[in-house]
């Protein structure tokens, strides 16, 4: 699969998942009754107090944000899956002992072989690029449904001892680095009772409390990947050294 051929074909999911999100949204706010008042919490009038158009704003960005981490994933795993460590000398001494290869026929799939590397490579590095966009775009897009679910329910408890009413932009932040720290370290910080906010989820919310979980064990993943890609670095061609012209005798 070229590089091209992906890239257009990631951009098309891209561009297909928003479309889909805005003819959602255009037929909800000209419709006399808002359809997505059925299926989200919140209000739903005019203006930017519409608590419910927050909350899908919200889960647009987290659309997005799973829409992108694909396309990481999409890029990365088939090249760090089939790269690996070759030995370009031993190589080229199989060909021409073993497949009685000419020097011209094992210099041409030694070429292609590089090509192949630095394909392999070069995918895995923009698939990097992108995973990391993509849990950039994760940890706002959790932030987001937080806040925007906790204005728009406000009588709700999503967090332990404290009303979604009392929940303001700063405490989400402190909660949302909570999380990252605890996918990140391994839940080191939850083991050593190290927190940055004070807030925690309400068990006896299973909505936002699978949401957090979910959250934390994507973002961990996608950061124990983006070490193992660096940790690989693609496949990397060992040269083989030039052969030794042969030698004459005198006379």
């Amino acid at each position: 699969m070229s590089r091209r051929f992906t890239g257009i074909q990631l951009l098309l999911v891209f561009v297909a998942v928003n479309t889909v999100m805005f003819l959602m949204l255009v037929t909800s706010m000209t419709s006399e009754h808002p359809w997505l008042a059925r299926v989200l919490p919140g209000q739903f009038g005019a203006g930017v107090n519409s608590s419910g158009y927050w909350v899908f704003f919200a889960l647009v960005l987290l659309a997005n944000a799973l829409t992108v981490l694909a396309a990481g994933l999409i890029l990365m795993l088939p090249a760090m899956r089939d790269g690996g460590h070759v030995d370009e000398k031993r190589l080229a001494r199989h060909l021409a002992d073993r497949a009685g290869l000419s020097d011209e026929s094992r210099e041409s799939v030694l070429s292609a072989l590089r090509e192949e590397e630095q394909s392999s490579r070069y995918q895995i590095a923009a698939g990097r690029i992108i995973l990391f966009a993509g849990m950039v775009f994760l940890v706002l897009a959790f932030a987001g449904v937080s806040l925007s679910f906790a204005r728009a329910v406000p009588d709700g408890q999503m967090f332990q001892s404290r009303t979604n009413a009392g929940i303001g932009m700063s405490d989400v932040e402190l909660f949302t680095l909570d999380q990252i720290a605890g996918a990140v370290l391994l839940d080191a910080p939850e083991v050593y009772d190290w927190h940055i906010g004070a807030l925690t989820n309400n068990p006896h919310s299973a909505l936002f409390t699978h949401f957090v979980f979910l959250f934390r064990t994507l973002l961990g993943l996608m950061a124990l990947l983006l070490v193992a890609s660096f940790l690989r670095g693609g496949a990397r061609v060992k040269p083989a050294e030039a052969p030794a012209p042969a030698s004459t005798s005198p006379g």
